[in-house]
């Protein structure tokens, strides 16, 4: 029987441990209760080795595949998936993505492209009837059997951006950026370090993968998920403005995945002043040694957002606190958990 055939009453998603990179698995139903299936990234090469292709085996369907955008974390297994025979067994509806020649990985963090072998070239051999669609802020709202996405992230602008500069692209690429909490910020109170004011090292234009990440608002029947990859809170911010949320009547969402493993550039106060959330998501094992992740600042800001209600506010993460802690120290300690009303909880299934 195939997934387009089982019904469902319930969304149900998770957050697959992806290693330092982003790979969500949602299951949803349209307006028949037909099981609708989205997959969102596929982290590291090593991710599909240990979890995804668990996760697959037994779907043979998926409704829309989105790559977010083309750092290694986020399509390496989707390539291997590729690669592998198992992506014979699944039919593939749509896939977004925006990239003129997508990437082959090479080790470490860099980033290449190969002209035989790219994740393009797999997609057209071994899934040739599938639907592929670039996607921008052009497309705002999208509706795929009542199941409706509102696409804050990329802008036409990066996305041009993006291409025209792909050629110069094309040399291995090494993020350089300072993503880590700086060593003071273990030292501080969250409530004092929320009131250091946000300052990416980094433009928009210097950051393009990043910036050129698709992250939309997602509405299913029962739940809504703000998903933001690894975008730009300057982005989402005016992208969310421009939707009509403000300050004062912020943008109401069940769950938020937090951009760029909850790295230090990219979850703004002014960001989180515009979502009310009682649910955060955070994606990584902490990290690389060059970058590692989440930045205490970013947990600062969240647990102090100034939308924030008198409820308990849930912050969730895909690996244990502990192997956190043994990869980048002390992020979150006993006595930041006895202020703020909130919870540091490792869970990946909802």
């Amino acid at each position: 029987m195939t997934s387009n055939l089982i019904k469902r009453t319930k969304t149900e998603f998770i957050v697959l441990p992806a290693f330092h990179g982003d790979c969500i698995l949602i299951k949803t139903y349209d307006i028949d209760h037909n099981e609708f299936t989205i997959l969102i990234d596929g982290g590291t090469a090593q991710t599909f080795r240990y979890s995804l292709k668990e996760e697959l085996k037994n779907i043979s369907r998926i409704n829309l595949l989105i790559l977010t955008h083309i750092d290694s974390d986020h399509i390496a297994g989707l390539i291997s998936l590729f690669k592998s025979s198992l992506i014979d067994n699944i039919n593939i509806d749509e896939i977004w993505m925006n990239n003129p020649d997508l990437v082959e990985v090479n080790n470490g963090e860099l980033i290449s492209v190969k002209q035989g072998d790219n994740f393009k070239n797999l997609i057209l051999e071994k899934k040739s009837e599938t639907k592929l669609s670039q996607i921008s802020i052009s497309d705002r709202l999208i509706n795929r059997s009542e199941i409706e996405f509102t696409i804050l992230s990329p802008t036409t602008v990066i996305v041009n951006e993006l291409y025209e500069r792909w050629e110069s692209l094309r040399l291995p690429q090494k993020n350089k950026s300072n993503i880590s909490s700086v060593k003071s910020a273990y030292t501080q109170s969250l409530e004092e370090l929320n009131k250091t004011p946000f300052s990416p090292d980094k433009s928009i234009n210097e950051d393009i993968f990043n910036s050129s990440s698709i992250s939309f608002l997602l509405k299913c029947p029962d739940i809504s998920l703000l998903l933001l990859a690894d975008s730009r809170p300057e982005t989402i911010v005016q992208s969310l403005r421009d939707i009509g949320a403000n300050e004062k009547e912020p943008l109401i969402v069940d769950y938020v995945k937090v951009s760029h493993h909850g790295s230090l550039n990219n979850t703004s106060q002014e960001l989180l002043g515009l979502i009310k959330s009682n649910n955060y998501l955070i994606s990584t094992n902490g990290g690389t040694a060059d970058h590692k992740h989440p930045s205490r600042e970013t947990i600062s800001r969240i647990v102090y957002n100034s939308n924030r209600n008198d409820e308990v506010l849930n912050i969730f993460f895909n690996y244990t606190l502990n192997s956190l802690r043994e990869r980048i120290g002390d992020f979150i300690n006993e006595i930041d958990l006895e202020h703020g009303n909130w919870n540091a909880t490792s869970q990946n299934r909802f």
